[in-house]
């Protein structure tokens, strides 16, 4: 039992001590501080990304659903509204369904006109998904089908930051888009899975949404499908009964399949696919920071062993006048511990701003980790790292006894390693060299890659291009105001001074790509399929003269769009090389045909519409 008056004395001769080897004291801090500031970091991450309950009502009966074929290479693809409607009519294991998609809107009557990214739902979404309102109410299923008034739910994250909690946004209108809606609620916060949205809005306010191409469309696929496990009824059953009716669908709609896709359907937990890619790297995060706390503790605990060989002659000289091992011990421990206490202290505080960066890292995997602060439990996590470094660091020194005849030489006053100093020594130094070798070994490789990855070609010239979204308030005004308010950005803005091209497209290529899926199916003039080959896929976008001289894209044949290729001319296209090598192998692609052969872009005025309006420009 330790004497509390004695261990204070302890401490305050400790303070001295170390107040006499101030630069060994500092190293010793700052060392201790990253191998601990780092483990508070990740643990923080950790915890926060796949530990964390979600606020989801029920979340272990809370599922995702997804739908793969592999033979074609997609892994993850959404539901077309048939699909759903089919899923719901047959599968029983699962009691409800929450769908799901995004799209973009222009809205209007909330301070200055902005640019949204909205979920559209159906009026089960958010009782399927369990969630709650943090002011006024959710959307349900008043605010379902074609005929109800338009309604949106403001995220927690989009209230905070561009409205200021202000309260008296609920009731207000908005117009988004072509359509108007009510604020009704706000959501409390949450995981914004399956995207990052600052609205959910109800159907009604996408015309896309009613169009007969969404809601007629079996392979026109743009919906995430959640569903809620029937009480009483496990996963497992959920999955085979899913599979069972997916595999009916495909028999029954053959034409809306790929024959080599290999198509299945897989429900998981909602949890699981949240945290599904963050997983293998938060672990190898958290595997290199206990690396480094080894590290740490091992470089702390050589640093020590010098000074213990320093201090042997003190320490024996002690032992000598009757201090017992427990008194000497004692004053190691002392020593160790505000050595580690004030490691542990500035490890702790140095942990906000690790999990600042860390957490903007994992957000590319998990959208858990944004906005993460570290854990008020991290605290006790830096505690006991400093209490177990303490113990290892007071009891790595071999201590000297009285009637030893080593560590000091009382007529010379000389000091000499002892054999078992040395063996510490070594073990210390072997297991510092083999961490460091594997976080040595980790970090060339991911310099390599980083160089890789710097080096690699993108086609675009990514220093000098600034991508902008531009809202633009179509409701009410006509196709020729929406093309007239482009003309007039695009002057305005290349009227700027340092500005060399302007010009306008649908997609944002190194941001926004995959975002049509796997892409529509095409075919091309002359082309000839192979025995059992389906028609290839490619993502579409559409833009106005001089895009690919704004992004630094040479035209290796033919030209760029003019101010001939107009609505009501002769439809035109540029293709990719990679397309032109494949539809038109060893031949000039240029005057040849390729037309969509995708039932989507069959059917979709929306896309029509939009390429209509670019090429007017």
């Amino acid at each position: 039992m330790i004497n509390p008056e004695l261990f204070v004395r302890d401490l305050k001769v400790a303070l001295r001590s170390l107040a006499r080897s101030k630069g060994l004291a500092i190293t010793v801090v700052l060392t201790l501080a990253l191998g601990i500031g780092a483990n508070a970091a990740i643990f923080s991450l950790v915890r926060g990304v796949l530990l964390r309950p979600l606020v989801n009502r029920d979340e272990d009966r809370l599922v995702y659903i997804r739908q793969s074929a592999k033979g074609i290479g997609v892994e993850n693809t959404n539901f077309s509204v048939p699909e759903i409607q089919d899923l719901r009519r047959s599968v029983k294991t699962i009691s409800e369904f929450g769908d799901f998609s995004v799209i973009g809107f222009t809205m209007v009557g909330l301070g200055d006109p902005r640019e949204v990214r909205a979920g559209v739902v159906g009026g089960s979404y958010f009782e399927v998904m369990g969630l709650h309102p943090e002011l006024g109410r959710l959307l349900d299923m008043r605010d379902d089908g074609p005929n109800a008034a338009g309604a949106a739910v403001l995220m927690d994250r989009f209230w905070k930051t561009a409205f200021n909690r202000d309260p008296s946004v609920i009731g207000k209108t908005v117009e988004l888009g072509e359509r108007s809606a009510t604020i009704v609620g706000v959501l409390e916060p949450s995981v914004p899975y399956p995207a990052e949205t600052e609205i959910i809005a109800n159907v009604v306010t996408s015309p896309h949404h009613l169009s007969a191409t969404m809601v007629q469309g079996r392979v026109h696929r743009m919906t995430e499908l959640f569903g809620r496990l029937t009480p009483g009824a496990d996963l497992n059953a959920a999955r085979a009964e899913l599979q069972t009716v997916y595999s009916g669908m495909v028999k029954e709609h053959p034409e809306a399949y790929s024959p080599k896709g290999d198509g299945r359907i897989e429900a998981v937990r909602l949890r699981d696919q949240i945290t599904s890619r963050a997983k293998t790297v938060l672990l190898v995060l958290m595997a290199a920071s206990i690396l480094i706390f080894i590290i740490a503790c091992s470089n702390v605990a050589n640093l020590i062993l010098s000074r213990s060989v320093r201090r042997e002659g003190e320490l024996a000289i002690r032992a000598a006048l009757g201090a017992s091992s427990a008194a000497l011990r004692r004053t190691l421990l002392a020593e160790s511990l505000l050595l580690c206490g004030a490691g542990a202290l500035l490890g702790v505080v140095s942990a906000g701003p690790m999990v600042s960066i860390l957490g903007r890292y994992a957000s590319r995997f998990s959208v858990r980790a944004m906005d993460l602060t570290v854990d008020s439990s991290m605290l006790w996590v830096g505690a006991v790292l400093a209490i177990i470094a303490s113990v290892l660091l007071a009891y790595v020194p071999r201590l000297p006894s009285a009637e030893s005849s080593h560590g000091l030489g009382l007529a010379n006053g000389s000091v000499r390693i002892t054999g078992s100093t040395s063996r510490r020594l070594r073990i210390f130094a072997v297991t510092q060299i083999a961490a460091s070798f594997v976080l040595l070994a980790g970090a060339s490789m991911l310099i390599k890659t980083l160089l890789s990855l710097e080096s690699v070609q993108t086609g675009f010239d990514m220093h000098r291009v600034l991508a902008l979204n531009v809202p633009v308030m179509s409701h009410g005004k006509t196709p020729d105001q929406i093309i007239n308010f482009y003309r007039e950005t695009i002057r305005r803005i290349n009227e700027l001074p340092g500005v060399d091209h302007v010009a306008l497209g649908t997609t944002t290529p190194w941001r926004d790509a995959g975002s049509f899926g796997p892409g529509f199916s095409f075919s091309g003039e002359g082309h000839v399929k192979g025995v059992k080959e389906e028609d290839p896929r490619a993502q579409f976008r559409a833009v106005s003269p001089g895009f690919f001289a704004s992004l630094g894209v040479p035209i290796v044949e033919g030209r760029d769009f003019n101010d001939n290729d107009r609505r009501g001319g002769e439809p035109v296209v540029i293709i990719s090389q990679s397309v032109a090598q494949r539809m038109f192998p060893g031949q000039d692609a240029l005057n040849r045909h390729i037309m969509w052969t995708d039932p989507v872009m069959d059917r979709s005025e929306e896309h029509t519409s939009e390429l209509q309006s670019l090429r007017h420009l």
